[in-house]
């Protein structure tokens, strides 16, 4: 009797930790930290408007963004960015980050310098050009990556025609090679067909 209530002691001692440490945990925040010169630019981030320069914004995942900045009498920006992963929130030690009693950060700043506008009529069509091309290539790589996706769909639904096998499985074994039908002992090769050959002439 004295065991079970030493253990059942010992349960609710474990728990009441837990759940005061989880209780106590602090958070992780991720912010990119955006600021150009000059000021007052818009930002988009991956096509999606989030403010005017200098700005933060939390974010959820690390990774590359499609970053675009625009202010009127400036050159605009269409560039991609990188929200790199700190160490400390790695798989595995972001576990013991989440449980600090601390509030973290990681930051990311990412300068734009912003350019002059210019109004030649060449330079603007070249922008445009290249902006078309941009986009073009953009439609191309996502089509590209649409048609490996169906032939990967329609690969794992091919099985082997008696059934057996599993879909998509490569056929295992040696190819069976197939043997020539044998003439009949007394076929007479360019006999004509209509005439007996018992009834044929040596």
């Amino acid at each position: 009797m004295n065991g079970l209530a030493s253990r059942n002691s010992a349960f609710w001692m474990i728990f009441g930790l837990a759940l005061t440490v989880a209780m106590a945990s602090g958070c992780v925040r991720r912010v990119v930290q955006i600021t150009s010169a000059p000021e007052g630019a818009l930002v988009w981030m991956n096509d999606r408007e989030v403010g005017s320069t200098p700005c933060e914004i939390e974010i959820l995942h690390y990774g590359t963004y499609d970053v675009r900045v625009e202010k009127a009498g400036f050159e605009p920006v269409m560039t991609g960015r990188s929200a790199n992963v700190p160490i400390w929130d790695l798989p595995g030690p972001d576990l013991i980050a989440e449980i600090v009693p601390a509030d973290l950060e990681s930051r990311t700043v990412w300068h734009f310098d912003l350019v002059v506008e210019n109004t030649d009529t060449d330079q603007v069509l070249l922008r445009a050009e290249t902006a078309r091309d941009r986009l073009a290539a953009a439609d191309a790589k996502r089509a590209a990556d649409r048609k490996l996706e169906t032939s990967d769909d329609l690969a794992s639904e091919v099985e082997a025609e008696d059934g057996t096998g599993r879909p998509g499985a490569p056929v295992e074994g040696a190819p069976v090679p197939v043997e020539d039908p044998e003439a009949p002992a007394n076929s007479n090769l360019g006999q004509d067909p209509l005439i007996d050959p018992s009834s044929a002439v040596d």
